[in-house]
Formats: structure tokens, sequence, C-alpha cells
């Protein structure tokens, strides 16, 4: 078994899981969280379809595309299998032959089915269907899937099971029923295939008898009339009780065309499918298709969850918007029963009167009104039996609302059931996994989603495990274990609950979330909390008394706990505070009371806190029960806290905190300051009720320093009195007593008065800088308030550094240029030096730039001093080398700067600068600044792409010319970025690449880049970006990606080389890109594939055992190295060897080895080493391999016991060889003898098969001339033309409307009569008929059945008139070829699916009505007669529906059954007389068959209408005067063997040659009843009365299920037995008898319909001419078209159902044998009028083949007949309206347009389509329309 070796690689995090895809496999598992980051490998795709779970053994089985899969619970892979892709074709049936199904592909082999088979006859298997080779399956080992134990090598077509479309759903379960294994399988339609497999099939999974394994012969089954109009969707099977459920949906074909889902049931029994009833599934809202479903229990009992889904229109096509519904199992019962009830007893109608049951699929069967004593035949029959109908459906549905909606599709349910609650677990289309809790009153609370696979839907196979705690999740692409709860991960009681997950609640006393079994005493309560519980709380803490206190003091705390779990006498709880030893707790019932700790242990508060918090914490042992906090406040740290206002702080503090100034040795103070003892000190403290305790104070109350009544300006230097404004200053006086001074407070040379203590205070400051007065206010502050203004210190000589700065300060301030020997700024009371009243000139210590454009504009920049004192003394008084420069007055700066903007200068200049201020001399600068004219001469490159990035140099003189912030740089009208004298430029694009090595394992690597443009990029770059190996917190850093980048090497402008940027051992990349320059291109958006760093390749020194010894090499050889992982990224062209100095040529690399051949000669060594030494380069890694020494020594001889054993492995194989030799020529000659024995029993068997073919027409024609002179008047049994025209315009209605009467009362009658005469004169309007049909195509519920009823109904009421008939009719036509030629002119009128196509039906009937009856109607007779003739010759088992002589095989009576002709002497009554008739029948015939052979041979040439039934007669046998017997099929003496009974048959009475007998009226007594032999066209059996009666199954020539019995008097013959059994083909030589037997009767047909010699039929050639120019109107020349055309509307619309149906023209009787023959024709018929070549091959179906040698002259008749009437002279429309003429008065019809009635139910949309028609407003179509309704519905209009 091919089984890879898994690849164990690890996930991040749970869950595991496998990526399941095609050989290799890559398996990913995680079994902790440990686990390092997966890698992969490129791989082939798998999809994945099923998943199976073995509960026994916890396995895993994946079907896929192509592959099957067995895994472990924890997902290893333990065994796998390729099951396709496989050599297949859905159009040709296995085995497969490519010579004859040249249409074979390899095809995808689909898993259809995965199930499990659990007492098989070899034990338990498992069972896979695909869709390759007709859906077949096949039974694997559950040890090893690759083990295949029952595979079918010739399948037929009963043992096709699965759908053979991927697209196309099928679902399975299998069932024991009695001792036998059944398979129920329900599949969907496939347009390709084989037909006639029934939706829903029972299958026995072993061989019985003759029937295969998974075949459904004689097994039930249910039988769809038009399966492609149901079109069931299957969504799930299942087996719940002794019922098997199907749930899918279709299309609802009583009422609304619509798509709706259902829930079929049968009894797992059943093998008829008698039990079969389906019910309808309401969801409400709109969802009406079933996604998905699964049963589980919900309210105590089992309920179906059905994910619904709403259906674009009318389609099968689900939208995104789904819901869930829950449906009980006894609700869906109860209907379903319901059903059956009504069904059986009340005809299925309610007991409103309303219908509530019908027989669905079109079956030709009804409800029933059983008698009374039957009613309890529900009960007595829960099954049902051959006498109830079936199959049943319900009208009404079983409704349910949602349990919950979503907005993405739901593709997955699975039902969970814990501790009696009920999860369901629902998959979307996105790939996520939702958990549903749902309640009691069916509505769902959604409380987790799971990202499962964001690229893939999840598959509607959601598994559970057998423990519930794991769920299994199949996506597209892999399988993933999830467990369905993590109720350890929440660490808190909140977080929980909060979850709302139903498996998951704290468990109180132990302190973790568990489920609920696992919380030891969840059983008592508030133990174990729920989320869904009554008390939906944790155990908490309230009521803390105290919240906060003091941390110098230690009280008593108390609290109350809610949902405090009880506790045993012994058991006890304490308290902890933070980190501190728990205390003993004293609980009175929920109240605990503990000590608070001693203020010593209490931690300090935290840095800038006045407070702590501490967590109280009510403990049980160790685990923490609920916990709250307490606060510790600290009044001291308030005022430490605060030093610029501690008084508010304190009072406005949250605590209960008071300020006061004490003296120090108060007993409030904290620390001690030795000062005098009149010193007061201001503290912040705890408010006490004590007696010595203070009350706390206000806001108001602190001491507070608010207004400054002096100038706020003070000078630096000079002492200022300030006079300030105050409150509170009492304060500060001692208590108790007043002292008669006032405190000082004395800092540097600062001085503090208070002279009115309470109101204010004056203070002289001699202030020598600010910081000084800063502190000055913050001593104050700590004690006072201060609320004074901001008082502004300055300094004259800070800043004003000359005489112009000086005298520009504003005269408030008092500055004055002071001079003497070192002049400056000080306040004018400080100047005692005199006072200067002018300033020097200007002087300039620098300009910048120096240099400048002639044009100007640059900005020139002027430093210096006594530049002004301001902008209006500079602003004209600036030139640059004699050229004006105007400055800029919001970059001036007084006395410092000047910034003026140059003016153009004629021709380059160069001189100083000058300024003059006022009326002082004028200041120069020392240096010129130079106007010049920058010139450029080239620049380099030439060309960049056009995403820019290319480094432009641009080449010149005098280019730095002003400032630099001035240069810039364009290309064209692009900007350029100045980088030094370079520039970034735009150029052309290069275009996207190709890459040809995709992989890249190690830095270094040579990546050929191919593209266009590439020369233009000044450097190419190859980059990679990658994270660094490191710890998680390096890689949870917001940036923790490094980059590295490798130069490109540009060959051309289409190809350039990249060595691969190195990346770290074991690190991630995030990307790997080309850069050049600002173009970026992905790797991954060129090869659409990522680029790969594998792992370095490893190789291993030459000599492993000692690296430092040479290795002995000899010449000639090759060296070989090992290694590990040498392909993962190399070729073997990349990889360089040298040997020494000279080459090693590489000749083989593979994954460990690498092969080089060295040169002949030993080479020289380099580096100073005497012997060579391999090195091996591959990419950017270097390999030193170690030393080699050539071996310069001649080689050893082979030794002497080598020699001997090489000579005796020789001879052996010699041996061998002659043996093989000598058994093939004896098989071979074996085989030859065979074969020649095969050729003369074919020779034999063609020489029987001619002489009976002969022998069986020589009595067909002696039986044809008898017919023949009946034939010629009225011995053609015609129908007249009206029942000709109903049968063919309401095939399969018994009544037409033709015979229906106008039923209404009189007093209406004329009303309505009248109102149908306007409806006819408007259906005779061309335009309202034209827009009434297109009205009533467009409308979605009119199907293709009324489609065609509609048409009729036109017909006849048109039927007077066909000339405007035919009219509209090509009109319409020319509509259908407009709508075709746009789409595919080839598929027009291929079927009916419109009204015209229905009309042209109809009126290729009416016609060649005429040509039927005088031309084609007497071959068709003859060939009818003689297909019947033949047929009741041989025998015909009357329960099959078998025949001997037959020409279709699958109505082949295979078994060699013994027969003999007895003729019978018939007493005939005619008049008076009796006289006697012989008639031939067979001794194996049943009773029923011999009266109707009696009847056919008394009534021949009359019509079957008008003979008596053979139901109504008995069958006497007279024997003597008084010997007579009443014969029947049967009675007591009928033959019993075990559960059989076998029909009477004339050879079971002993019936002798020449016997008389006589037909006699049956009694309205006699209980004898026969088989119904009246079969129903195209039923492959005949419908029996009574199958089964008590159990006993009947059986006629052959069993059904069984091998046929032999006669003893064939049983010597074991020879002939065995022959007979092993080849039932042999027989199908009866099917050339037969056909050569019919043969001319088929040419006789076909000539007369397609004749050449006479004219054909004036309506062909004219619809003929029709088509030629609709093909010449639309520009169609293809040939083939028309002939298609044609062949369509003639021979396979007309001419293929009349041969099909001879009861359309003839009042016969077609039995289900005549019917199989006629079948064959008409396919024969439809081969020779297609263009497509005639191939047959060994798989073609044996119907073909028979007449494969006749169908190409067929053809060639089709066509010559074809070409006749093209070529015939146009014209005939002359012709063809005399002809429409005559055949209009053939029918008089008067109220057959009140049929059409029936189609006005789209009366509103025809009355728009008419009031939107200008010709239709103007003839007021819509207005006659609304007056016929009135008319006939007698309503009043809106007119």
């Amino acid at each position: 078994m091919p089984v890879a070796a898994p690849l164990l690689l690890a996930l991040w995090w749970w869950p595991p899981v496998l990526l399941l895809l095609s050989p290799p496999v890559l398996l990913v598992l995680s079994y902790s969280p440990r686990s390092t980051s997966p890698t992969s490998t490129p791989l082939h795709n798998s999809r994945l379809n099923h998943l199976l779970l073995d509960s026994s053994s916890g396995h895993i089985y994946v079907g896929g595309v192509n592959a099957l899969y067995h895994l472990s619970a924890d997902l290893q892979l333990l065994s796998w299998s390729k099951t396709g892709p496989k050599l297949d074709s859905p159009d040709c049936l296995p085995p497969i032959d490519p010579s004859y199904c040249t249409q074979a592909r390899e095809t995808d082999n689909t898993n259809k089915l995965l199930l499990l088979e659990e007492q098989g006859e070899a034990g338990r298997s498992l069972i896979v269907c695909g869709t390759v080779l007709q859906g077949i399956c096949e039974k694997r080992s559950l040890q090893n899937v690759s083990q295949v134990m029952y595979q079918t090598a010739n399948p037929v077509d009963t043992q096709y099971v699965a759908a053979n479309d991927p697209r196309v759903s099928s679902v399975g379960v299998v069932v024991e029923r009695k001792g036998v294994r059944l398979m129920l399988v329900g599949r969907g339609y496939t347009s390709k295939g084989p037909g006639g497999i029934p939706p829903i099939t029972t299958r026995r999974l072993a061989a019985y008898l003759s029937a295969p394994a998974f075949s459904h012969e004689e097994l039930g089954k249910l039988v769809v009339g038009s399966y492609s109009e149901y079109n069931n969707q299957f969504v799930k099977a299942l087996l719940h009780g002794d019922h098997v459920y199907f749930l899918f949906s279709r299309r609802d074909m009583r009422n609304t065309r619509e798509y709706r889902t259902y829930i079929s049931r049968v009894c797992a029994g059943d093998p008829s499918f008698y039990s079969y009833v389906e019910v309808p599934l309401d969801c409400s809202a709109g969802y009406n298709l079933a996604q998905a479903a699964a049963l589980g229990i919900h309210r105590g009992g089992h309920a179906l969850f059905v994910a619904m889904a709403a259906g674009q229109a009318s389609t099968p096509t689900p939208t995104p918007r789904s819901a869930l519904c829950v449906y009980a199992m006894a609700a869906l019962d109860r209907a379903i029963q319901q059903a059956q009830e009504l069904c059986y007893t009340a005809e299925g109608k309610a007991p409103q009167g309303l219908d509530a049951a019908y027989i669905e699929y079109e079956v030709s069967s009804t409800c029933l009104k059983l008698p009374q004593v039957s009613h309890e035949s529900v009960s007595e029959y829960p099954c049902g039996g051959e006498h109830t109908p079936s199959p049943i459906a319900s009208v009404q549905a079983v409704y349910s609302k949602p349990a919950i909606t979503w907005a993405t599709q739901i593709t997955a349910v699975a039902v969970a059931t814990e501790a009696g609650h009920t999860i369901a677990i629902l998959g979307d289309r996105s790939g996520r996994l939702h958990k549903v809790f749902l309640h009691a009153n069916c509505t769902g609370a959604l409380y987790e989603s799971v990202e499962v696979d964001s690229e893939s839907t999840v598959n509607a196979d959601l598994l559970l495990d057998s423990t519930g705690h794991n769920i299994y999740v199949l996506t597209e692409r892999k399988v993933t274990r999830l467990p369905v709860a993590q109720c350890e991960r929440h660490l808190d009681c909140h977080s929980c609950l909060s979850v709302r997950d139903p498996y998951c609640g704290w468990c109180s006393l132990e302190g973790r979330c568990t489920w609920k079994q696992e919380c030891v005493r969840h059983t008592q309560p508030h133990h174990w909390l729920w989320g869904y519980g009554r008390d939906r709380q944790c155990v908490s803490i309230q009521s803390l008394d105290p919240a906060i206190q003091s941390r110098y003091e230690q009280t008593q705390v108390s609290f109350t706990v809610l949902q405090l779990p009880t506790l045993s006498q012994n058991e006890s709880l304490s308290c902890a505070f933070g980190t501190l030893p728990a205390q003993p707790a004293v609980a009175v019932e929920n109240r605990i009371t503990c000590q608070s700790p001693p203020p010593q242990l209490l931690p300090p508060s935290p840095w800038g806190s006045d407070h702590m918090t501490l967590k109280v914490a009510l403990m049980f042992g160790k685990v923490t029960i609920s916990h709250t906090n307490i606060t510790f406040y600290d009044c001291k740290a308030v005022g430490r806290l605060n030093a610029t206002s501690p008084c508010m702080a304190c009072v406005s503090s949250a605590w209960p905190c008071h300020w006061d100034c004490v003296p120090l040795c108060s007993h409030f103070t904290r620390f001690v300051v030795i000062t005098e003892v009149n010193l007061i000190l201001c503290v912040c403290a705890r408010v006490y009720q004590e007696p010595h305790g203070l009350d706390p104070r206000g806001a108001d109350s602190c001491p507070c320093l608010w207004a400054l009544e002096s100038s706020p300006l003070i000078p630096v230097g000079l002492d200022t009195q300030l006079s300030l404004q105050g409150r509170n200053l009492d304060i500060f006086e001692v208590r108790q007593q007043r002292f008669p001074w006032f405190f000082l407070f004395f800092f540097s040379s600062c001085l503090f008065r208070t002279p009115h203590p309470a109101e204010n205070c004056t203070a002289l400051l001699n202030v020598h800088g600010l910081h000084y007065v800063l502190f000055f206010l913050m001593l104050i502050s700590w004690c006072v308030c201060v609320c004074v203004n901001t008082v502004q210190l300055y300094d004259c000589s800070m800043g004003q550094s000359d005489c112009s700065q000086c005298r520009a300060v504003s005269e408030q301030y008092g500055c004055v240029w002071c001079g003497g020997d070192i002049p400056g700024c000080v306040f004018n009371q400080s100047c005692f030096r005199g006072v200067i009243d002018a300033c020097p000139p200007p002087h300039i210590t620098e300009v910048h730039p120096l240099t400048g454009p002639l044009e100007g504009g640059t900005q020139l920049t002027i430093l210096g001093s006594n530049l002004g004192q301001r902008y209006q003394d500079i602003q004209e008084a600036v030139t640059v080398a004699g050229v004006p420069c105007r400055p800029l007055a919001q970059a001036y700066r007084i006395s410092t700067q000047i910034v003026c903007e140059l003016q153009p200068a004629l021709q380059p200049i160069a001189g100083p600068v000058l300024v003059t201020v006022g009326s002082s001399e004028p200041g120069f600068s020392e240096h010129n600044f130079t106007y010049q004219n920058p010139q450029l001469t080239h620049i380099s490159p030439s060309k960049g792409p056009m995403a820019g990035g290319t480094r432009l140099t641009v080449h010149g003189s005098q280019l730095l010319t002003g400032l630099s912030t001035d240069l810039q740089a364009f290309v064209g009208s692009q900007p350029c970025r100045m980088e030094v004298g370079e520039v970034t430029v735009l150029g052309r694009f290069p275009k996207r690449c190709a890459i040809s090595s995709p992989f890249l394992p190690l830095g270094g690597r040579n990546i050929t880049v191919s593209g266009q443009n590439l020369d233009v990029v000044q450097q190419p770059m190859m980059a990679v970006l990658f994270e660094e190996v490191g710890s998680v917190a390096v890689r949870q850093r917001r940036y923790s990606h490094v980059s590295r980048k490798a130069p490109c090497v540009s060959l051309s402008s289409a190809q350039m080389t990249c060595p691969s940027p190195s990346a770290p051992q074991g690190s991630r990349v995030a990307r790997v890109w080309f850069e050049m320059d600002n173009v970026h291109v992905d790797f991954e958006s060129i090869r659409k594939a990522p680029f790969m760093y594998h792992p370095d390749p490893e190789l291993y020194p030459l000599n492993r055992e000692d690296q430092n010894s040479p290795i002995r090499f000899k010449p000639g050889g090759v060296l070989a190295v090992e290694g590990k992982g040498l392909t993962l990224a190399m070729s073997r062209d990349e990889v360089v060897a040298h040997l020494g100095d000279q080459e090693c040529d590489v000749k083989t690399l593979d994954d460990t080895h690498l092969y080089c051949e060295p040169p002949e000669e030993q080479p020289h060594g380099v580096d100073h080493t005497a012997l060579p030494i391999l090195k091996v380069q591959m990419g950017g890694l270097e390999f030193n391999l170690g030393s080699v020494q050539y071996d310069s020594g001649t080689h050893s001889p082979v030794p002497l016991e080598a020699q001997v054993g090489l000579a005796a492995s020789a001879a052996v194989v010699v041996l061998i060889v002659l043996v093989v030799i000598l058994m093939y020529r004896r098989k071979s000659k074996q085989a030859m003898r065979d074969y020649k024995k095969v050729l003369v029993q074919l020779e034999t068997l063609e020489i029987n098969v001619g002489d009976q073919c002969r022998k069986e027409f020589t009595d067909l024609m002696t039986e044809m001339m008898d017919l023949s002179s009946d034939v010629g008047g009225p011995g053609i049994p015609f129908l007249d033309y009206r029942t000709y025209a109903e049968r063919i315009f309401f095939p399969g209605q018994r009544g037409a409307p033709l015979s229906q009467n106008l039923d209404l009362p009189e007093s209406r009658r004329q009303t309505v009569e009248q109102g149908l005469a306007q409806l006819n004169n408007l259906l005779n309007n061309r335009l309202f008929l034209t827009r009434f049909i297109h009205t009533l195509e467009e409308q979605q519920n009119f199907s293709q059945r009324d489609r065609g009823y509609v048409a009729s109904l036109l017909t006849m009421t048109l039927h007077d008139k066909l000339q405007y008939f035919t009219d509209v009719m090509k009109s319409l036509l020319g509509d259908l070829v407009q709508q075709y030629v746009v789409k595919n002119p080839k598929l027009m009128l291929r079927r009916t699916e419109t009204v015209v196509e229905k009309m042209l039906t109809n009126w290729m009937s009416i016609c060649l009505y005429s040509f039927l009856k005088e031309m084609a109607g007497e071959p068709l007779y003859m060939l009818f007669r003689a297909i019947k003739y033949q047929v009741d010759k041989g025998p015909v088992d009357a329960v099959t529906g078998k025949a001997k002589r037959t020409l279709n095989d699958s109505h082949l009576l295979r078994e060699d059954i013994e027969y003999c002709s007895v003729t019978l002497t018939v007493l005939v009554k005619s008049g008076v007389e009796v006289q006697p008739c012989p008639v031939k029948v067979l001794d194996t015939d049943t009773i029923t068959q011999v009266k109707d052979k009696i009847l056919d041979q008394i009534y021949k040439g009359a019509p079957f209408s008008q003979r008596p039934s053979a139901d109504s007669l008995d069958l006497e046998w007279r024997s003597g005067q008084a010997g007579h017997l009443t014969l029947s099929d049967d009675d007591v003496t009928a033959i019993v063997q075990g559960h059989w009974k076998r029909l009477n048959t004339l050879q079971h009475y002993k019936v002798p040659d020449g016997a008389t007998v006589a037909l006699i009226p049956r009694s309205q007594s006699s209980g004898i009843t026969g088989v119904n032999q009246i079969y129903q066209t195209g039923e492959k059996t005949p419908m029996l009365e009574g199958e089964e009666e008590e159990g006993l199954r009947l059986w006629h020539l052959v069993k059904s299920s069984e091998d046929p019995e032999i006669p003893k008097h064939r049983k010597s013959s074991m020879r002939e037995r065995e022959r007979a059994k092993a080849i039932p083909e042999i027989y199908l030589t009866r099917l050339l008898s037969m056909k050569g037997t019919l043969q001319k009767f088929v040419d006789d047909v076909f000539v007369a319909i397609l004749s050449a010699k006479r004219p054909p039929p004036i309506a062909v050639r004219f619809f003929f001419d029709f088509l030629d120019d609709m093909a010449e109107k639309h520009g169609i020349d293809d040939p083939e078209t028309v002939h298609i055309w044609k062949t369509n509307s003639l021979p396979l619309r007309f001419w293929v159902n009349i041969l099909k149906n001879p009861q359309f023209v003839f009042d016969v009787q077609v039995t289900d044998s005549v019917d199989a023959v006629l079948s064959v024709i008409a396919q024969t018929f439809i081969d020779s009028c297609t263009t497509s070549e005639h191939k047959v091959g060994r798989d073609s179906p044996v119907n073909k083949l028979l007449y494969a040698r006749e169908i190409p002259r067929y053809k060639q008749l089709v066509e010559r007949y074809y070409s006749d009437i093209h070529s015939a002279a146009s014209g005939c429309y002359q012709e063809m309206n005399s002809m429409l003429t005559e055949l209009s008065g053939w029918w008089v019809c008067v109220y057959v347009c009140m049929y059409v009635c029936v189609c006005v139910r789209a009366r509103v949309q025809i009355i728009m389509a008419l009031e939107e028609d200008t010709a239709g407003q103007k003839m007021q179509l819509a207005y006659r329309l609304q007056q016929v309704a009135a008319l006939v519905e007698n309503k009043v209009t809106d007119l």
C-alpha cells in the first residue's frame, strides 16, 4: 500500500488540523501550546467531500476527490488510498473501453457516499461510492482503506447508486431488517448517463440469488414520472426507530412550482415502498430550501434540526439568508400518519372538504375511501400494502418558527445535549462555527463563534465524537477537531458565566470553571453556578462595613455574601487582606465578620497617592470564593502631595480629613521641629470625635492672599514694596491666646509683614531673580492660599545687547542706554553714568548667501547690530552690489537681522551689502555679493522607470547659486527631489516579469527574471522581509520585521539575474519582492505562489569517520557525496563543485546524494595543500568536504567464491526462463483450441438463427396475407378525426375539454356565453393573441404543461380559422427564431417548451391527418399487427411483461422456456347458432392471455373499444356434455412453493390440443379474479391486481428475483443448463430473429413516410420553405442547422409520436410488450434523422446495434426527402391556403373558447401589456378584455 509517511508539524494552538491533500500528504497536528511554527510543502490539491466517524473505534474516514483517508481520533494518518482519476464519461456505461467510448477522459472521482456497514459477510466494512463509472459502490477495509473487499468488475444498470455529477447530491443510510442488510439511497437528478434510475432506491449490501451486491433489483424504489421536473435535491437520510427519513427540496408540481422542502418517511423493512409518505416543511419568512440537518433531542423528545435558506426566485439556488428550524419528530410522524389516514379512508380530503393528501410523482393511482371496517388500516397496516395507494404527499405543511436567523448561509448542523439542555452547532459558508443554545421555547441564543477555515465552506458532515466533548469539522481542504467547550480558559466566575456557554459553570468551592459533572458538589445549592440558571450571578460580597478607613486604625470588617455555598459543620471560611495572612471569619447565615489587619502590617501607599486599596477575599482553604476592595486613606499624604495648596487639597479631599494650624506641642504633631515656641505648624489630619477633636472646615476657611494692590512690574535689583490683600490670616495666632506681635517669615532678603492679620499684609522684596520670588511664593503657599495676579519681574540688561535694542523697549519698563566705560541697558533709576540718546551706525557681521541668479528673487539674510530700532528705519535702506534689496517685514529682527529679497540685475556683478539707518553712517559688509548666471551641460543617466526612483546626476557651471533650498529640478513636468546635487526622476515603467526559479532555500541562489525594459533600472534589487527568531515577546512587538536586499544584474532589456538575499534559519518570511528603483513587484504576484525559503541543504564530509583523512578514489569513477535536503530548492545546473584547482562535473543531484565526475588525473591542491580538496558551492553556501587521494594501483581480481556464486545465479535464471517459455506455449495451444471451439459454436449459432428467421418470416407472411384481406376499407380501425385530435392535443388525459359542457345556472348562461363570444372575437385579433401568448409565457408560474394546454385550447378555438392560426404561428415562430439565433440556433424546436412549439405540433397533426389515413396508415397498421402477431407467437411473462420475441433487450425473456402451440376450438354464438372457431394459443399462456387471444381472433378487424373486456368473461373448458370447468389465473389449485405462487396456465390444467372452450359472461358472485392485462403504455411491467397475497409473490414463467425453474424433462442436460445460466446474453440472438422478421414492415413504414416517389404533403413543403426563408433572413448558411430545424419540426415532433403511439391513430390496444418494440423502432427513426455519425461499439446499447446496418440507408432516405422538397418549385402558398380552408370545415366549435379562460388568471399582466401598446390602445383591447372578465366572472370592473 502506498502510504506516505506523515510529516508531523505543530500548530500555534489547538485544534489539531489535518490538511488532506493528494500524496504525499501533509499532516499537521498539535499536542501542546509550546509547539513551533508549522512549515508547509507544495502539494496537489484534494477537495474533501464527506466525513464519517466510527463510534466504536473513534476513527475518522474522509472521502475526497480522488482520495480516501483513514485517521485516528487525534487526526493521525493511519492509511489512505487513491480513488481517481479514472477513465470515464457520464455518457458511457461501465466498463469503459476507449475504442467504443471515444468521449471518455480522465475524470475526477468525487466521493458521494461514505457509509459504515456494521455486520458484513467479512465483518465490518466501509461503503464508498463515487461519481465515476455511473456512481458504483465498493467495500473497503476499516483497518486499511486501500484494501478493497468488494468491487464489481462488470456492473449492471441496477448497480448504479450515486449521482454521476459532482454537483448533484446523494445521501444514504444503512439499515438491517430480518437479518438482511439494506442501504437506502436518495439520488438527485442528472441529465447525463442512463435514465430511469429512481430518486430513492433500496439496495442489498450482499449478493442475493441472481442479484449482485448494491443492486436494487426486486427491491423498493420511488418511481417518478418526470424526474427532471421535480428535481429533488437531497440533503439528509437518517434512521429513526423503524423508519427511514429523507430530507430534500423539490419543485412543488401541484401548486406554485416553487421549490420547497419536504421530508419523506418509509418503513425500513418495506420492500415495495407502500409506506412512502412525504410532507412539506414550512420555516416561515421565505426559508424554503433545506441545506443541512441533524437529529437531536429537544424538550425531552427527538427533534429534527434543519438549516434552511431562502431560495433565489423559483430556483434551487440558496441565498445567504438562513435560519435554523426545529421540528419535533412526533409532530412529523403525526402529520405523516394523518396524510396516510386521509388518503386511505377519505380520498385525501380533510374534514372541511379541502384537499389534504394526494398521490404524487405522476403515478396513476388515487387516494381511496376504504370501507368503514378498514378505517383502522393505518394501525393495521402501518407500512401500507398492495391494496393501499402510494406514494402519498401531504398538502398541509409542518410549521416551525426559526429558532435563530443568519445573514450568512448555514451549511452544517450538529446537535448536542448537555445536562438535559440542547446545543446546536452550526457551520456557515464563510468557514465559521457558531454555537447556539436552544431555550425550551425553541428560540436560540448565540454564545460563541469560532473561525475554522476562512477560505472554505463548512461541510454538512459535522460530527461529534462518542464522548460529546469534541466535534470534527470538515472543510474543503482540512479536517479540524474542536472541543465543544473550553471551560478551563475562563479563570474567574464572571468570565465563566458571561460567555453563556451552556457546557460551563462556576464551581464555587473549587474556584474553577468546569463542566457540571466535574464539580464534586454540583447537586448542592450555589456550588455550581450556571449562566442560564435562575441565579445567574456569581458569589458576591455586598454591604462592606466600613468600606474606607484610616490606615492608622484597626477595626472589625463585616459584609454580606450573596449565593454563599452551604458548608458542613467542620468546614470554615477565612478572610484575606491583600497578600497578608488569612484570618478566621465568623459566619452568621450570609453575614461574614473579620478583623482588619494591624496598621504596622499594611503596605505603604503607592507613590504619589494618599490612599491604597486592598483586596478583601473570602477564602475556603486556598480557594477564593469571592472578593471585593477596601480603601485605607492617609490624611498626612494629602498635604504632602499638594505642596502648593495643601489646605485646599485637604478640605476638598474624598476622605474625612481636617486642616488646622496647631502649636508644635500639640498631640496632632506627626514630626518634630526644633524652633521657637511661638512658631506654629499647619497639618492635615483625620477628624476625630473625641473631646479634643476638631470639626471639618470648608474651603472658605483656608488662609488666602487674593489681591495685589501695587504695580505688577518689578525691576530686578531694587527694593520694591508690594501691597497684598487676603483673608483668614488670623489662623496663625496661637490658639486660646492672642499675641501682641505678628509672625515674621524670613528668607534671603525677603521680608513679609502681617500688620492686619485677618485682612492684608505688606511685603518688601529685593528681587535679584525670578527664581527667588517663585520660591518665596511657594513658602508662603504652604500655609497660605495664594490667589494673587501674576507679578512680572524683568531685567533691562537681559536681551538688550546694543543701543537700538535697548531704546526699542516699551517706555513703561523705564529702560535706558547708559554710557560709561561699559555701556549697557539698565533701569532708569539705576543709571548713574549718563543716558545716551543717539545710537552708533549699523554694523554688519554676516551675509548669506553670497551668490544669486540674475533674475533675483533670492532671500538674503543680513546679521549684525544696530540695524534699526523698527522696520521703518530700514525699509528703503538696503542695497546689494548697488542693486536695491527689499526687506521683508515678517523676517525683521530689531537691530540684529534683516532679510531682504534680491531684485533682478542686468548682468553679472559683485559688490558689498550696504545698510543705512536714519541719518547715521551706512554699514558695509566685509564680503562682496555676486550676481551670476548658472549653466546646465548634461545629465546622466538618460532613462529610467516611469515609477521613478532613479538617481539623476546634473552637470553644469555655477549650479550652487543662491540658497540650496531654492534649487528645484524638473524632468518635464515631474518634480525631482534634490539629494546633494542628485535628483530622482521618472522614465519608462518595466513591465511585470516572469521568474524562472520558483523557490529559494537559501541566500545566493541566482533567480532569473524575464520581462521588458529591465535595463532602464539604475540599481535593481531583490529584497526579503522576515521576522527574526526570538521569544514570544519579540514576535509580539509592533515592529519586529527585518529586511535584507541583494543587488541584481541587468543582462539585457528583457532579462536580469538576482541572487536571493539570505534569511536566518527558522525565521518567518513575510514578503519577497523585486525593487527596481521605485517599482516594487511582489514575487507572489508573478508566480501566483509565495517565495519559499527552505532549510539550508546539508552535505556530509567524504570521510565521515575521520574528517582529517583523505578518501581513496579510483580514476574513472564518480565521487558520491551524501547529504540532506539537496533538491528542496536547488537544481543540478546550479551546483558547482571543484576538486582542487579543477572542476568536478556534477552528474546527478537528488534529495540525499550528489554525484560528480572528477578529472582523470589528480588535480593540484590550492591554498598550499598537498591533496585536492572537494568544495561544493550551492547558492550562498560553500561546503569543504575533505581531501581526495587518487588510487593509482591495479584492480584486484574477483575472488573465486564470487565467481562461483555468479555462475550459479546465471544458471538459475536460465532455468526459470525456460520453464516460463514452456508454460507459455502450453497455454497458447490451449487458448487456440478454445478459440476454434468457440468459432464452431458461433457458426452453428448463426445457421440456427438464419433458419429460425426464415421460418418465422414465412409464418408471418402467411398471417399478413390473411390480414391484408381485412385491410382497405373498414379493416383498419382508424379513429375519427375528433378523437384523433383530442388524443394528440391532450395526451394522457381521459377526457378532453371538447367533451365537457358549460355547467352554469340558466340565469348566467346567456351572460357567460356572451362574454365567451367576445373573448372569441378578441382571440381573432392578431395583436391581442400575440400579446396574450407572450404575456402568459413571461409568467414564472406558467409551467410547460400549462403552455401545451393553452396551445391546444387555442388550436381548438381557432380550428375554423386555420389560415389565421397559421399566420399567428408563423409570426410567433419568427420571434422564436430571433431568440435562438442569439443563443444557439441548433437548439430551436428541440423540445416543446413554448406555446408556439405545441401549436406547431398540433398544426402538423391537423395538416397530415389526410396523409396519415391515405398513405402512411396502412403500413403503420401492418407493422403494428406484425409486431403483435410475433410477440403473441412466443411466450410472454404476465408478471414481468418480458417476451421471448421482442426488439427491446430490457424486455427480452432471456430464459429458455419450453412451450408448445395448442389449437383450441372456441364456441362462438352467432345469433341463435353456435359455430366453432379455431384459435392458436400457447400451453404456457395464462388464462387471461388465452382470453385476449380468443377475443383478438373473434373480433379481428373490429375496433378495440367495441369489443368486450377479458375481465368481464370467464373461460370454460368443456369436455363431453356434463364436463364444464371454469379456468382462471388463480384458484385453489394454484401451485405454491415457499413464498411464491404461480399463475395458472393451460399446461397447469393439462388442456389438450384441440380442446373445446367457450367464453361465458362472468357472474357477479364469482370471486375468481385474474391478472389485469390492460397495460399502461410506457410502463415497464404490467400492473397487477393483488401482486402479493398473504405474503406470497406471484410469478408466471420466471421468478422476478430468482433463477428460472427448469422443467423436469430438461434436467438431464446439465451442460445446457450451465451454459444458459452463465451466458444469458446468448438469447440476444432472439432480437436478431425478431428484427429480421419485421424488417420488411419497418422498411415499408419508413418508405411511406419519407418516399420521394410521390409529392410530399403540402404542409411539409410549406413549412420547410418557411424554415429556409428564416435561415436566409438571419444569415444562417450552415446546412446542418437547417437540417436540425426540419428534423425537429416534422420527424421528431410528429412521426416519432405516431410511431410510438399507434393508439393515437387506430382504435387498438397497445400492450407493454408491443410498446417496447415500437420504442426501438421509433429510436431507430430518430437516429436516422440526425446528422451526427452513427458510431457503435461493444459498449453501445443493444437496441442501437440491431439497426446499425440499416441506419445509414435510412439517413439517405431522410436526406433525399429534404433535398427533393428544397429543390421543388416553391409557391405552394395558394395550395396551402386552399387546404387550410378545407381543413377548417372539419370542426365546428361553439364553446371551445371558453376553456381559454383558464389562462385569464394572468389577466392583469395581459391588460398592462395591451395598455402599453400603441396599437392596442387604439383598438381598446384592454377595455374589451375587462368587459369579457366582467361578463364571465360576474364582477364589476373599474371601467
